[in-house]
């Protein structure tokens, strides 16, 4: 088997990282609404219950990372328009 040097062909090139961190479907922004929702208010409500506070922060870093999902959406959806 030969190995050749150089680049790989066009057609064969990986996406860099930058390409997976930007949602394009609208699948991510139904996601992201939907982790924004739960997690926000998931996390308000079980501080309410007194549920411990590493509980109430890990269901509202949910919400948090949610409304980051949706944003990333919305300005990818904006440039590509």
């Amino acid at each position: 088997m030969k190995h050749s040097a150089g680049p790989p062909p066009p057609g064969r090139r990986r996406p860099d990282l930058w390409h997976w961190l930007r949602p394009r479907s609208s699948r991510a922004f139904v996601l992201g609404i939907c982790m924004a929702l739960g997690g926000l208010a998931g996390g308000v409500r079980s501080a309410v219950d007194g549920k411990g506070i590493w509980t109430s922060f890990g269901i509202f870093g949910v919400g948090v990372l949610g409304v980051f999902l949706t944003i990333a959406w919305i300005v990818t959806y904006t440039r590509e328009r």
